[in-house]
């Protein structure tokens, strides 16, 4: 080590430096620089002072050495304290909730050939009743034979369901569906009301457009959309649209009865 960097570190940790006057016993020579102070009258070199290089090349050791040491006190004063590293904050944005589609009913019936998917309030269609009457008019008109009822489908599935978005009842009600038709030759499916519409669009808006038109559904028959049991009832002009739209998809069921 060099005799200036070793004083540097002597002075940096605190012990303070002597230089002896005189050479020591079995001592390592020493600069002669070191040894005895410059005297006063010794001339000024002007040739070393204007080389820069000369000095930076002296003081970087130094300083080196005044900085390493004061992080070495510092380290010396103050016990190692584990290093505990932030853990990153991950900020989940909060995902949209999605409106809840309010409860419903719907029974799923069954005419020859054609499944009939209605909404209705509960318990169900009962015989006598102003439904009942309109919809064996509808199977008369239709020329489909005296129905049975197959399942009846409610709406949340369960009471504490977390997720009652008309996206979610859209999906349950498809499952629901494509069940219960699974084991019949049916060849035409007709949803009476905007709920049952339900079954082609998780919209509910959306699906209450689609009264008058037919469309075809993956996993199921070909279906067919008309406006409710009610608004028939209190529409004359939903009865006539109702009559275009059996007579357009009437030869579904016909074409299988021959």
């Amino acid at each position: 080590m060099r005799e200036a960097l070793r004083l540097a570190y002597l002075e940096a940790i605190g012990v303070p430096n002597w230089v002896p006057r005189r050479p020591l016993a079995r001592a390592a020579a020493r600069q002669p620089a070191l040894l005895e102070p410059l005297p006063v009258s010794q001339p000024f070199d002007s040739e070393v002072a204007e080389r820069p290089e000369t000095v930076r090349a002296a003081s970087i050791p130094i300083r080196a050495a005044a900085q390493a040491a004061a992080v070495v006190r510092e380290v010396v004063k103050s016990p190692a304290q584990p290093i505990q590293i932030p853990k990153p904050v991950v900020e989940v944005p909060p995902s949209p909730s999605l409106p809840a589609v309010a409860p419903f009913y719907l029974q799923l019936w069954q005419a020859g050939s054609c499944a009939v998917l209605m909404e209705i309030d509960e318990p169900g269609l009962e015989p006598g009743t102003a439904p009942h009457r309109l919809f064996s008019d509808i199977l008369r008109a239709a020329e489909l034979p005296a129905p049975r009822l197959l399942a009846d489908f409610r709406w949340p599935l369960i009471r504490n369901q977390a997720d009652r978005s008309a996206a979610s009842a859209s999906l349950g009600l498809q499952a629901f569906v494509q069940a219960r038709l699974e084991e019949w030759p049916v060849r035409s499916l007709g949803c009476f009301g905007g709920m049952a519409a339900l079954l082609a669009e998780g919209d509910v808006d959306q699906a209450r457009l689609l009264s008058g038109r037919e469309e075809a559904l993956e996993g199921l028959p070909p279906t067919w959309f008309s406006a409710g049991f009610y608004e028939l009832m209190a529409q004359p002009q939903a009865k006539a649209r109702l009559w275009k739209l059996i007579k357009r998809v009437k030869s579904r069921w016909m074409l299988s009865n021959e």
